[in-house]
């Protein structure tokens, strides 16, 4: 067992540069003060979090590379030592609440989390954002954000301009990653009683490694979400999303997307999620609820290469589903405990017959996690 590669748990880079941002904005409590403001009202909040997860498909296999894997098949492909793994996962979150309009609340928040695999290190990964949410009314409000994640690796494959040099080697196997930066937006109202509408737009940008380029891409989302009180301790959330993702399709100087030979991971997809969150039964004065979501995309690739050049997008469309199940207890005035279970699928399909059968064996796959997360929350 590898041991892990603790830099990993603090990315000096942006994490620090946001820290510094958060600080500088920090307000001065005393300038926003009101005269008649409670002694008791507390300002900041801090959040920690820890789990431990158990993930059985930490790379997204689909069935035929598990079976390679176990064979020790396809050398230079596999840099994982299982194909399963622990995540140690833990989150801290800062937050403070003042006021610029008098009574109408502001709030900013810093929150850095970490993945950290216990077997394979390759596989560890930050995330980390900042936030301004004011509120217009006191049922309404909007939230600007900023997120980022430095480092993504999602598997090796093989570099076909590598193959054109080298042939099928052990060395064209090279690692597919990514970094992430995301701009967010959303605003949200409260009707009637219990109805919450919320309207959110995301923009983000994908950097792949050197190896991959042509996969770099703008995405841009649209959704919508509506949270409704069905009985008093039953909520429901319906929400739909519309993601446009506008992949580079190139990665040499004079190239264009129509004019490459490499692949054009560009798509359109639809989203659509429910659930359900239910505020269970005391028994003993116990403070539990479940928590249960269903998600499905339906995303269509829009490549326009022929079949022969870009095999794994032309004619594609995947349907995504997930599966999220949450119990959580509050076991102290502060401290609640998590027991939760999420499941993920890929079922890609496409509209060319001879190539149903090789998409489908490259790309399906299941993932199933298990986790416990205990979560301190401290106001002052």
């Amino acid at each position: 067992m590898k041991l892990l590669n603790f830099y990993h748990f603090f990315f000096p880079g942006r994490s620090c540069l946001l820290l510094l941002i958060f600080i500088f904005f920090l307000p001065n409590h005393e300038a926003y003060a009101q005269k008649k403001k409670s002694k008791k009202e507390k300002h900041f909040e801090a959040e920690i979090s820890f789990a431990t997860i158990y993930d059985n498909n930490i790379l997204k296999y689909s069935d035929k590379y598990l079976e390679r894997f176990l064979n020790q098949e396809d050398e230079g492909r596999f840099h994982i030592d299982t194909y399963d793994d622990i995540i140690l996962y833990q989150s801290v979150g800062l937050s403070y609440s003042f006021n610029i309009f008098k009574k109408l609340k502001s709030r900013i928040n810093f929150n850095f989390n970490n993945n950290a695999y216990i077997v394979n290190g390759i596989k560890n990964w930050n995330y980390i954002s900042l936030g301004f949410q004011q509120y217009l009314t006191k049922r309404a409000s909007f939230k600007l954000f900023y997120s980022y994640i430095p480092t993504y690796y999602v598997r090796h494959f093989r570099d076909e301009d590598w193959v054109n040099v080298y042939g099928y080697t052990p060395e064209t196997f090279v690692p597919f990653g990514y970094a992430k930066d995301n701009y967010g937006f959303w605003i949200q109202n409260t009707f009637f009683k219990n109805t919450r509408i919320r309207l959110a737009f995301d923009y983000s940008k994908y950097y792949h490694n050197k190896h991959y380029t042509e996969y770099d891409c703008n995405n841009l989302t649209y959704g919508i979400g509506l949270y409704q009180a069905i009985l008093k301790k039953l909520k429901l959330e319906i929400g739909y999303e519309f993601e446009m993702s506008d992949a580079k399709g190139y990665d040499e100087p004079g190239e264009t997307k129509e004019s490459a030979d490499d692949s054009d991971a560009t798509y359109e997809e639809d989203g659509f999620v429910f659930g359900l969150n239910w505020e269970l039964p005391g028994f003993k004065k116990l403070d539990h609820n479940l928590d249960v979501k269903l998600g499905f995309q339906k995303r269509y690739y829009l490549s326009k290469h022929y079949l022969e050049i870009d095999q794994e997008h032309a004619g594609r469309v995947d349907d995504n589903f997930q599966l999220f199940v949450t119990y959580d207890v509050k076991l102290y005035k502060s401290l609640r405990l998590g027991a939760f279970y999420k499941f993920f699928m890929r079922d890609s399909d496409t509209k060319a017959v001879e190539n149903k059968a090789y998409l489908s064996a490259e790309k399906n796959y299941r993932q199933s996690q298990f986790g416990l997360e205990l979560t301190y929350n401290l106001k002052f």
